[in-house]
């Protein structure tokens, strides 16, 4: 049972008159009259705005949540980018001219926490038609589209999520590793519980030990996740005491391998569910069972008679017409279906129509080969790109013959399948595919590691904050980071020294001119640092001592990799 989101909106107070906990932060449970108050809150500052489409984006969970529900009882539309980066702001500057929460440049100040609850009076149902907000595709093939929800189609969703699981989820707290930025996230970590009165964790999870805590403290718990994550779960000791009642994973297909690995270490079944920003959730399945897919309730699929493209209708699409994605499919016993690949993946190579799905498949049915992305290269003639994920033992066969090796084996095979023009003239040999905050492989990403220019050399920075002497970076370590180029070869693993060289980067950037490097005094390496990961790294300088102090963690100080100190000469150019 839950409860319908406009009615929600419409009377957040009497909703939950009961006050309920809706979120827990730490170890800090939040209850719903306080979340009443942040809405009022949201609602003072966002009623003197003007335009009805406002930007948003907060990585806060709650109050995205209080944000998102202010600007519905006020008659706004939301627009909701998968990132606050320049490229996106940009993008967003060409649909709206307002920004709240965290932007680099925010036209609407955070509101204050206020010291009484506000009251929160009752407002008309919105119509059902309406707009609520606007989403983005990830941009896996082009820029990324903007993509109107209206309530109508949120509720619809909401409710079949609740038909399939509800029972199965009961009390659960929900937990994720994944963005409400995007649809999948919205939907399972945020909006599900929300009108379900289940409560949520207001902080994303980027590490599974974070999560092995939350399994200790918060029973029953159900974890929304993806492939990325899925896929590289370490040894981490989940408590005994743990009560997981459900895994969920949405994004892209999970590896057989990984999902039954996952469901060995975690001790419940890996639960995909397939769909897009565009169409919603289409299906669902659980690979320990069976590989083919199984509609969600009240979706209906059909198969177009010439190249049995999927198409697709339901209540989470903005009307009753047949939606045609471009996924090819074939008609499993019991009305279940299997993915094929997409058919709109057609390039032209030399002049001819190339399917970069069809050399995909060929080369991923190769012993040792564990994934697959082929793309043009528009910097390179057009001629194709690979990008190769090798699992143990085609690591092994790479170190032991070489990478010439390993290409003219997999060119040897696409010679007698494919045209001559269509086996891929660039390779790159991976740990894992490279992947943005979202957990998302783009074409951008992929296109990076063919650049002719050099590779970066520094992490992304995802945050900096100086707080009093120190100073303290959020930073995203990329996949196709210079120093991860055989580095080790399938297992990319970042230096030692390169860690220290951030160090120094980053300390010179704050506060100038440190003198010459003397002497690495003290350095702890505890953990290797990897690609893809999200990593925090803390400085102190002593400009009296002449040292700098260096702190490499996870998201809590407990996940160490690297510390140390370095002495600099004083009063040296």
């Amino acid at each position: 049972m839950i409860i319908p989101l406009r009615q929600l909106l419409a009377a957040p107070t009497k909703a939950y008159a009961d006050n309920p906990i809706i979120a827990f932060d730490g170890s800090v449970s939040m209850h719903w009259t306080p979340c009443c108050a942040r809405i009022a809150a949201w609602e003072q500052v966002l009623r003197t705005v003007d335009g009805k489409l406002i930007a948003l984006y907060q990585n806060d969970s709650l109050e995205f949540m209080a944000a998102l529900i202010a600007l519905w009882r006020l008659g706004k539309q939301a627009i909701v980018p998968a990132n606050n980066l320049p490229a996106s702001c940009q993008q967003l500057a060409e649909l709206t001219d307002y920004f709240a929460g965290d932007f680099p440049l925010t036209a609407i100040v955070n509101p204050t926490i206020s010291s009484q609850p506000a009251s929160l009076p009752e407002i008309a149902l919105p119509d059902a038609n309406a707009c609520a907000l606007i989403l983005f595709t990830s941009g896996s093939t082009s820029e990324p589209t903007p993509i109107s929800k209206s309530f109508a189609q949120l509720e619809a969703e909401l409710e079949t999520l609740e038909s399939q699981w509800g029972d199965r989820i009961a009390d659960s707290t929900i937990t994720s590793t994944v963005s409400h930025h995007h649809i999948y996230g919205l939907l399972f970590r945020l909006l599900w519980p929300l009108s379900s009165g289940r409560p949520f964790v207001v902080r994303e999870r980027d590490y599974w030990e974070e999560l092995a805590k939350d399994a200790a403290t918060l029973q029953p718990l159900t974890i929304i996740s993806s492939p990325a994550h899925l896929s590289r779960i370490p040894p981490v000791v989940w408590p005994d005491s743990a009560s997981i009642t459900a895994i969920f994973s949405s994004g892209g297909p999970l590896l057989t391998a990984a999902s039954l690995a996952a469901k060995l270490q975690l001790g419940q079944a890996v639960t995909e569910v397939y769909g897009s920003t565009e169409t919603g959730g289409i299906a669902w399945r659980e690979q320990d069972k069976t590989s083919s897919w199984t509609c969600l309730p009240g979706v209906e699929i059909n198969l177009t008679p010439n190249d049995s493209l999927l198409q697709v209708r339901s209540g989470h699409l903005p009307d009753r017409n047949w939606f045609n994605s471009a996924d090819r499919a074939t008609p499993d016993e019991d009305g279940r279906f299997n993915l094929c690949g997409r058919a709109d993946r057609i390039v032209k190579v030399g002049g001819k129509r190339i399917s970069l799905s069809a050399i995909e498949r060929i080369l991923e049915q190769q012993d040792g080969v564990a994934q697959v992305r082929v793309i043009p290269l528009p910097n390179r003639g057009d001629r194709l790109g690979a990008v190769i994920v090798l699992d143990n033992d085609g690591n092994k066969h790479l170190v032991d013959q070489g990478k010439a090796a390993i290409n003219q084996e997999l060119k040897a095979v696409l010679e007698t399948q494919v045209e001559r023009i269509a086996i891929p003239r660039y390779w790159r040999y991976l740990g894992e595919l490279p992947q943005n905050r979202q957990g998302k492989t783009t074409q951008a990403e992929l296109q990076a590691l063919f650049d002719s220019e050099p590779l970066p050399r520094l992490p992304d920075l995802v945050s900096r904050q100086q707080v009093q002497d120190e100073l303290q970076l959020e930073l995203f370590i990329p996949a196709n980071l210079y120093y991860f180029d055989g580095h080790f070869p399938g297992r990319p693993v970042l230096p030692g020294v390169v860690q220290t060289h951030w160090a120094v980067h980053f300390a010179r950037e704050q506060w100038g001119n440190l003198g010459d490097f003397a002497a690495l005094e003290a350095i702890k390496f505890q953990q290797i640092i990897t690609a893809n990961q999200t990593i925090h790294l803390k400085l102190s300088y002593q400009p009296d001592k002449g040292k700098l102090y260096f702190n490499y963690t996870g998201s809590t100080p407990d996940i160490a990799y690297a510390s140390g100190r370095i002495l600099f000469t004083q009063g040296q150019v």
